[in-house]
């Protein structure tokens, strides 16, 4: 989460001042409109971070789960097949 955060800020800090610059505005202008630039973008960067986290932990628990049901299944399967061949005569 905060690599997120930073990363966010430095990006937008910088991309932030350097269009401020090219646009044409004056320095302190400039560090104004980056800082709040930056943290825009930084909190941006924790929210896209947290759903992308959020979403990822929830596809590896579907994933196990869709495991342990498959194990299962193939029990289920195994003890009915046993008992299939312990029912029939020979």
């Amino acid at each position: 989460m905060k690599f997120g955060l930073l990363l966010g800020g430095l990006i937008g800090f910088i991309a932030v001042f350097v269009i401020a610059l090219l646009v044409g505005k004056d320095l302190l202008t400039a560090l104004i409109q980056a800082c709040i630039g930056s943290v825009g973008l930084g909190m941006l960067f924790r929210w896209v971070g947290r759903i992308w986290i959020r979403n990822v932990k929830q596809m590896l628990m579907e994933k196990q789960q869709a495991a342990v049901a498959m194990m299962a299944e193939a029990e289920e399967r195994k003890q009915q097949d046993a008992k299939e061949q312990v029912t029939k005569p020979v």
